[in-house]
């Protein structure tokens, strides 16, 4: 039978034996653990000093390794990196040099032939005492060779894209179908008649990587890639093997990535030129290993040096804290100043320990403290929850009766019901990212609105129109003052702002009004909005209270939070609520709110020159079209459209772009790119301006402002002016 098959059979006497010393050793294992826990406190102080210094031991080795680990990694990486930069270094002069000896070689070839001196025999002779490896003379095509050092006639064999015959074009580091890597220069003889190509092959390429691999014998592999991807010079040590594809190893950033045990260099070579090499490095970490492993040994001794200490140490420590019973006082004082309970000192039940007994009282005693101290923090915590909610069931009903009758309509094709099941929806997300601010620890201050500057009169008509839709046969709400061209700009919250005024109208039904009107009023330095109701009026001996926290009255739902919340609101806009009622007749609530001046990225209207270009990027089909009429009514020439920032880029790249052209662009289209980063990458400054319905975010007024451009709110497109310079 084999050794397999004797392994999976029944146990024999040797494993009972073995069984049975399992269960002695664990017992003995029990066995101390209760005698340590009944011994003597000084032999638990000896242990507790030890443990402690031991530990400590280790972790500072633990520490150090990991510290001198990585500065040695680090530098073995920054070692590697400065000598592939110095070869980058040394590639890029040795390019320069080559094209320098090709642009004059192209230069005597261009007065050799304008004097009609160029023959296929001085051709050959010029490519031996010019220095370089081929020169060709090709027809203004570049598709017939005319004369040519080279063994066989062809076409150029790289891409001239100066058709215009102005100047001369030198092309990147290339491979060519024989396998050499060689630079073109390319120039129009002077009569413009001909092309000269003139070719240099870089036989120093190889040898500068095969210098740098032999340079240390870490070196593994060293590869040039082109500015295509293309390798265009590759040296490695025999047996060396690359686990990675020369396509995935070109997607990495420049610096140092760890492949495996092995380290690649990712390093751009970089001329006057611009063009941009790559130069892939492999290197070995074995001797970076091998002295790591050598320092781990030596840290490990250390280690064993410093436990030795402390176990010396611990011993006389030990002697020292004999009969000390300052751990049970600084606990004692620590919770006096804290009053934090959860703190308990160690005891063992049945212990000798002389301390036992005095700990179990503490603790007992430290257990009943925490009870009561939780049960009270728990009491505080309820009934700031039942306010919470109380407020935010109050909040919440007056958007949620709006986005119900809105959607009880949308089967009507509007789209107001659509704005202001948008409205209502944004007002409901408010309210219910502050109840989850409100929900914040203890110690922690509850997160508020962010403030935004923004247009006041469409705010005033986003709660006009959702109690519009939701109100009674028999009720009614109207408005004055409110201009459809908004001009209003306040620093506001706005969520909170919105909720207020909807209490406030909300009260006025509740109160039996059949009529509530909203009157907007402004002054220079302020505006005022009335809501005025036809209501049963406020009684006078509770005018003054009903702006109080849960104060409510004549309503058996009320929560005495509506108007609390509407005078906070209002207030912290730095402006004021006051109420004037009389009994039988009505309400009215004034608000006054402080007006800010107009942003000075704000931009009402643009003046134009007939003919100059100017663009409009929206993905908003109906606001392109007021912008296509606009531009149609004057007559301008230079207007074009576009409904994507990729049609944009691609008209950008067959049309030049003028320094007098203007750019109106949405923020948020369905590209990938914002408008934003369109103006950015532009630089276009006074030029652009972001038209855009989030124009109140702080962020994009920041954005605006730090890029000089200037800002249109979308509902300020219809009464946008355009005009013609001089008409």
């Amino acid at each position: 039978m084999s050794s397999k098959a004797q392994s999976g059979g029944p146990r024999n006497l040797n494993d009972k034996a073995d069984f049975s010393s399992d269960i002695v050793n664990g017992r003995q294992y029990h066995e101390r653990m209760i005698s340590f826990s009944q011994m003597k406190f000084s032999r638990k102080i000896f242990v507790a000093l030890f443990g402690t210094g031991a530990g400590a031991a280790i972790i500072i080795c633990l520490i150090l390794n990991s510290t001198l680990s990585n500065f040695r990694i680090s530098e073995f990486e920054d070692s590697y990196v400065d000598h592939m930069n110095l070869l980058a270094k040394a590639l890029s002069r040795v390019e320069e040099s080559q094209a320098r000896i090709a642009s004059n070689a192209g230069q005597f070839l261009q007065i050799q032939h304008a004097q009609g001196q160029l023959t296929l025999l001085k051709i050959h002779d010029m490519t031996r005492n010019l220095g370089v490896s081929r020169i060709t003379l090709y027809d203004r095509t570049g598709s017939q060779v005319l004369m040519t050092s080279a063994g066989k006639p062809g076409s150029l064999s790289v891409d001239f894209p100066n058709q215009s015959f102005e100047s001369v074009y030198q092309s990147a580091l290339v491979r060519g179908e024989d396998g050499q890597v060689g630079q073109h220069t390319i120039m129009p003889s002077l009569d413009k008649r001909n092309l000269i190509e003139v070719v240099i092959y870089f036989d120093d390429v190889t040898q500068l990587l095969r210098e740098m691999a032999e340079h240390d014998e870490d070196n593994l592999s060293i590869e040039l890639v082109g500015i295509k991807g293309e390798s265009l010079g590759h040296i490695q040590k025999p047996g060396f093997v690359r686990a990675w594809d020369l396509s995935e190893g070109l997607k990495w950033k420049e610096g140092v990535h760890w492949f495996d045990d092995k380290m690649v260099v990712m390093t751009s070579v970089k001329n006057d030129n611009l063009r941009h090499y790559r130069l892939l490095t492999t290197v070995s970490a074995r001797a970076l290993n091998a002295e790591l492993h050598k320092m781990q040994i030596t840290l490990l001794i250390l280690a064993a040096v410093l436990i030795v200490l402390s176990g010396w140490l611990s011993a006389i420590l030990t002697k020292t804290l004999l009969r000390k019973v300052e751990a049970i006082r600084g606990l004692l004082n620590q919770i006096s100043v804290t009053q934090d309970y959860s703190h308990r000192v160690d005891v063992t039940a049945n212990s000798q320990d002389e301390l036992n007994d005095l700990g179990q009282n503490l603790n007992n005693m430290l257990a009943t403290l925490q009870s009561h101290q939780a049960r009270l923090i728990e009491s505080e915590r309820d009934k700031a929850r039942t306010q919470v909610a109380a407020q935010v069931a109050h909040d919440i009903r007056s958007p949620l009766m709006s986005m119900n009758m809105a959607l009880a309509q949308i089967e009507t094709s509007q789209q107001e019901p659509l704005a202001i099941l948008k409205s209502a929806i944004a007002r409901v997300a408010g309210i219910v990212q502050k109840l989850s601010a409100s929900t914040v620890k203890a110690d922690e201050e509850p997160a508020t609105e962010a403030p935004k500057l923004t247009l006041m009169e469409p705010l005033i008509l986003s709660v006009y129109n959702e109690h519009r839709v939701r109100k009674l046969d028999s009720q009614k709400i109207s408005y004055q003052g409110i201009s459809m061209t908004p001009h209003l700009w306040s620093v506001v919250q706005v969520i909170e702002l919105q909720t207020a005024f909807s209490n406030m109208i909300n009260n006025a039904f509740e109160a039996g009004a059949t009529e509530v009107s909203l009157l907007l009023t402004e002054a220079p330095k302020k505006w005022t909005l009335e809501i005025k109701d036809n209501g049963q009026g406020i009684p006078t001996e509770i005018i003054e209270r009903i702006f109080e926290r849960s104060f409510t009255s004549g309503k058996k739902t009320g929560t005495g939070l509506g108007l609390f919340q509407a005078k906070a609101a209002v207030e912290w806009c730095g402006g004021s609520l006051t109420v004037q009622s009389i009994p039988g007749q009505g309400t009215s609530f004034i608000v006054e709110i402080p007006r800010e001046k107009p942003p000075a990225w704000l931009c009402t209207s643009l003046e134009l020159a007939q003919g100059q270009t100017i663009a409009f990027v929206d993905d908003d089909l109906n606001i392109l079209k007021t912008w296509q009429e606009k531009s149609q009514a004057l007559g301008l020439s230079g207007a074009v459209f576009f409904d994507s920032v990729k049609k944009f880029e691609m008209y950008r790249q067959q049309n030049p772009w003028s320094e007098e052209a203007i750019l109106v662009i949405d923020q948020n289209l369905g590209d990938s790119k914002k408008g934003l980063d369109v103006i950015r990458e532009m630089a276009l400054e006074q030029r652009a301006i972001l038209c855009t319905t989030d124009f109140d975010e702080k962020w994009i007024q920041d954005q605006v402002r730090q890029n000089k451009a200037r800002l249109i709110p979308k509902l300020l497109v219809s009464p946008f002016e355009l005009k013609i310079r001089n008409s």
